[in-house]
């Protein structure tokens, strides 16, 4: 039931988003509901939680093996001549038994209690990759959302771009039709206007492009329409300096299959002990020759078995387990080392990002300055046309880089709260 009622609900989001695209409808985004939206229908999600599953079947498969099996048989058998030892039927013409058997493992060397305690991290690791996932999800989609918004402002930066340069092809114009300049300038500015209407349908373009990015990111159709939230002031939470590496679900998923691992040892080992089973069975013919086993009877036992010559195939089965469990450990320290890593660059990312901001600044509010003298200068005929257009291709690379820092800033953001393991207040 616990899988069941979320496979119902991803269903119902599903026809919902469905019956969005079929009546145009876009489905409005936050980062919020974004991240929200991507927990119930993103299909790395639902396979991740399939891996679960699994691993949980093989914990109760693993656990079969404490319980007693109980089998039932009956049959019928005919042969043309009865069989006799002397006087004794030993074969009747017709024949028919039924058997009840129990059989119970007392003793294995630990190998089935090893193969639970197997089975139990493994189920544990395929938790921690479940956890992992969603990790990578909301990120992927945190940072499929910031990089659309940024597209968008984008497309205003271009707009301005070209609003800027329609007014002074407009100011060349009235200049040249009054004399003050040649017909250079004019066509000066129609080149830089058209550049600009180009990077204008780029920039559109590009928001196109990052919007099915956000798509494929949440899991929805590319024809599925959505549209990002007016307005919306999307920051990624803040970190917190609490978070240790533990936190990470990879480190944990790695440390599970450590454990596991060392279990796998020990099913191994077991190889060279004895198997006591306790055995008992109810016999039943009512049909042919009681030989040679009376009807209606009961029968224990003890069954042992031991090893005594497979080839050399559980000294090769240790062998296998003894390198795996090495190898999970240094998979665990290697994790960690990538994780210090992740850890540390994002720090660096994050500063980074936040003095581009700082310097960004300064360089668009000199770029804005320089563009208004230059502007009032050519109008008055002390400036040439050229470094108008150059004031505003560097007005316009100012804004872009600032925007560019600005997103860098968040997106650095949701990488330190990937890297310590915090994605979860990102859809909260």
């Amino acid at each position: 039931m616990r899988r069941v009622i979320p496979n119902l609900i991803a269903l119902a989001v599903i026809c919902c988003v469905e019956a969005a695209a079929a009546t145009t409808q876009p489905i409005v985004l936050d980062l919020k509901s974004a991240s929200q939206l991507a927990l119930r229908t993103n299909s790395q999600l639902r396979s991740a939680g399939a891996s679960e599953d699994m691993s949980r079947a093989d914990v109760n498969k693993a656990k079969s093996a404490l319980y007693p099996t109980v089998g039932a048989e009956t049959g019928y058998s005919y042969i043309t001549k009865p069989t006799f030892f002397g006087a004794t039927p030993v074969l009747a013409t017709n024949t028919q038994i039924s058997r009840v058997g129990l059989q119970q493992t007392v003793y294995s060397g630990g190998a089935v209690e090893a193969g639970v305690r197997q089975a139990q991290y493994g189920y544990q690791a395929a938790t921690h990759g479940t956890r992992a996932a969603q990790a990578d999800v909301l990120t992927g989609v945190s940072v499929a959302y910031f990089r659309a918004r940024q597209a968008r402002e984008a497309i205003d930066v271009a707009q301005a771009s070209v609003t800027s340069l329609t007014a002074s092809y407009e100011d060349a114009e009235k200049l040249h039709g009054a004399g003050v300049v040649t017909n250079s300038d004019v066509l000066r500015a129609q080149v830089a206007l058209t550049t600009a209407k180009n990077d204008l349908i780029a920039a559109q373009n590009n928001y196109e492009v990052a919007l099915a990015a956000l798509r494929t990111a949440i899991g929805l159709a590319q024809d599925c329409p959505i549209e990002l939230a007016a307005d919306a002031q999307d920051t990624a939470p803040d970190f917190a300096a609490t978070a240790v590496r533990a936190q990470r679900p990879e480190v944990a998923a790695a440390s599970a299959a450590v454990m596991a691992a060392d279990a796998a040892k020990t099913a191994a080992k077991a190889g060279n002990l004895p198997q006591v089973a306790l055995t008992a069975d109810y016999f039943n013919q009512p049909v042919g020759a009681q030989f040679p086993r009376l009807s209606n009877t009961v029968m224990a036992g003890v069954l042992v078995k031991f090893n005594v010559f497979d080839g050399g195939l559980t000294r090769a089965n240790m062998d296998e387990a003894n390198a795996a469990a090495r190898k999970a450990r240094e998979d665990l320290e290697s994790e960690k080392r990538r994780v210090e890593l992740e850890q540390q660059a994002a720090k660096l990312d994050l500063d980074s990002a936040n003095a581009r901001v700082e310097t960004t600044v300064t360089q668009v509010q000199s770029a804005q300055e320089s563009l208004r003298a230059l502007q009032a200068g050519y109008k008055e005929g002390m400036n040439p046309l050229t470094d108008v257009l150059s004031a505003q291709t560097a007005l316009t690379a100012a804004r872009v880089l600032r925007l560019a820092a600005l997103y860098d800033v968040k997106i650095a953001q949701v990488s330190l709260l990937r890297a310590y393991g915090q994605t979860d207040v990102l859809c909260r």
